[in-house]
């Protein structure tokens, strides 16, 4: 983008968490710095609880709008637009923050190429009933509002048909672009020394899973897979996050007598170091846009088993080409596929298929869309 007095970029979203989407806007804020960009991330409000919020990228922005209902969002993003003048922004969002913007671009009179990206799958929270519900209400008008941005982007081509299916929309009007995870400090970070002894004892593998202990994870089936494994060989399980199942996980684990062999250590700023000296690498979810867990796996060298859940890690995968899949919720397929990957580790997936996942190439599919005349 040419360089001017106006703020290239800006990312859109409610508020830092702590899940892949915090970390897919880092990797592509500091890659469009590094390209010699203005950017900022703009937030509605600070949530100062997320472990992200201590891995801001330096140089780049980090406004807080301070707008905790509808009004006040439009009325401070119409402010902070016509303040800056971005000459791009891109919400990062699903839901109401994408109409927000799409509201205040028309409110601000600021000329600017606006996107939608969507990281989630919008058919699980289709099944939420009531017109009482937000979510119910935005299905309904979201096909008229998303019409207006210019440029509407999936993290995967299930993402992308789910979304078109469920808002009502063109699906060739949505782009697919895969997250940016591969990158040099993806594998810096990976190198990095880590503390935690069970990777002193290479004797004894170790089975790693990272994600939220939340009910899309389903980190329990996991557990009970683990267990039928650990009954055959020797081997631990480390799953890295924190999250609204932890005491549930941790009665589970003590009920089928693993306190030995399963730790749950909490968030980890670095989990890449962790993975890279596992033996093996575990996705159990229920649901996923693409899961980013799997790319940095395969990127580090560490094999894959992942459930074959809508509809991200068996694009990730190749169909199972470069990882084993398995049906969701199948607690001896998931064994199965486990015990099988400790005994005879797989070849590392070639850099030819990774290179979709990189940083640089994702942030030139974006700047592709960007750069385009705005709406």
């Amino acid at each position: 983008m040419p360089a001017s007095d106006r703020l290239d970029l800006a990312f859109y979203t409610r508020s830092l968490h702590n899940g892949g989407v915090d970390r897919v806007v880092f990797n592509l804020a500091e890659e469009f710095r590094d390209r010699g960009m203005s950017v900022a991330i703009v937030v509605d409000v600070d949530n100062v609880h997320s472990p992200f919020r201590a891995l801001l990228p330096a140089g780049v922005r980090y406004e807080v709008l301070e707008a905790k209902g509808p009004i006040a969002r439009l009325v401070k993003l119409r402010r902070f637009l016509r303040r800056e003048r971005p000459t791009s922004v891109m919400c990062t969002s699903f839901g109401f923050p994408n109409i927000y913007a799409v509201v205040a671009r028309r409110l601000s009179g600021v000329r600017f190429r606006l996107m939608l990206t969507e990281h989630c799958f919008p058919s699980v929270d289709v099944a939420e009933p009531g017109p009482l519900s937000a979510r119910y209400w935005f299905f309904r008008i979201a096909r008229f509002f998303y019409r207006r941005a210019d440029a509407i982007v999936a993290v995967s081509q299930g993402t992308a048909e789910d979304l078109a299916q469920v808002i009502g929309i063109d699906p060739g009007t949505v782009r697919t672009i895969y997250n940016p995870i591969v990158n040099d400090a993806l594998h810096r970070q990976s190198h990095a020394p880590v503390a935690h002894p069970w990777f002193a004892e290479s004797s004894v593998p170790v089975v790693i899973a990272v994600g939220r202990l939340e009910p899309q994870k389903d980190f329990g089936l996991l557990i009970r897979a683990f267990a039928r494994v650990h009954a055959e060989m020797p081997c631990r399980l480390l799953i890295l996050g924190d999250g609204s199942e932890r005491d549930m996980l941790t009665a589970l684990v003590a009920q089928l007598g693993l306190a030995d062999s399963v730790q749950m250590p909490g968030f980890a700023a670095n989990p890449h170091a962790y993975v890279a000296r596992a033996a093996l690498l575990v996705l159990s979810s229920r649901f996923e846009s693409l899961a980013n867990v799997v790319i940095e796996a395969m990127a580090l060298g560490t094999p894959v088993v992942a459930t074959d859940c809508p509809s991200g890690p068996a694009e990730a995968l190749d169909r199972g080409r470069y990882g084993t899949l398995v049906p969701v919720g199948d607690v001896e397929r998931l064994a199965d596929a486990m015990r099988a990957i400790l005994r005879q580790r797989p070849p590392r997936v070639p850099s030819a298929w990774l290179e979709q996942f990189s940083t640089a190439w994702s942030a030139d599919r974006y700047l592709e869309l960007l750069e385009r005349p705005a709406g």
